[in-house]
């Protein structure tokens, strides 16, 4: 019997939707942070010990016997060897000739020739410019610079088998007193610490 004061059946109350923001703003900063984390390990995890050998080379050098020659202000990481070697690390053969002086209407700096050689099996990334600096014989670290008569290093990409040539140069306007000079290579959009360096006396 129907309640007269309830003429009609009462309705179950309606589900109350979930709301889907608040998994949004979870979810996205998750997944984001995820990936940064895969990209780092496998950039860190994609180094490969150096090989130096001796002048222009395919990349079949020796692994550098305790990481290569000293130099003062040498890191626990760097692997060195003497101005006009190569060095190959992560598929890349590095080859840095001696540094030479030169000046222009802009002053004075020192310039080595850098070749880089793809001796692996992948397209590679090299940066002409930020990837570069030199430790001069008063231990002061310099970034590239311009040089107007000399045809710098570019960046870009090299398919296997491929290389690529140009000049990085540094800003030497106090003169160039004697002593060591190194010219210094590390990738910076890797995680990784380790240097290369290339040993010149003058």
């Amino acid at each position: 019997m129907t309640d007269p004061n309830q003429p009609y059946p009462q309705q179950p109350p309606a589900k109350k939707k979930r709301k889907i923001w608040p998994w949004i703003v979870i979810g996205v900063p998750v997944l984001l942070f995820g990936g940064c984390t895969v990209a780092m390990v496998s950039a860190v995890g994609g180094d490969e010990s150096a090989t130096v050998s001796s002048g222009s080379s395919d990349g079949g050098g020796a692994p550098a016997a305790n990481s290569g020659p000293e130099f003062p202000g040498k890191l626990a990481k760097d692997t060195s060897a003497m101005a006009g070697d190569t060095i190959t690390r992560d598929g890349l053969a590095y080859t840095v000739t001696p540094l030479e002086q030169g000046s222009s209407v802009v002053g004075d700096y020192m310039c080595s020739n850098v070749t880089i050689k793809n001796v692996g099996d992948k397209q590679n990334d090299f940066n002409g410019y930020i990837d570069w600096s030199m430790q001069d014989a008063n231990g002061a670290i310099r970034d590239a610079t311009y040089a107007p008569d000399h045809e710098l290093l570019e960046s870009g990409q090299l398919a296997p088998g491929g290389q690529a040539s140009g000049s990085v140069c540094f800003d030497a306007r106090q003169g160039a007193a004697s002593g060591t000079y190194v010219v210094l290579f590390k990738d910076t959009f890797s995680m990784s610490s380790d240097r290369v360096a290339w040993i010149n006396t003058i």
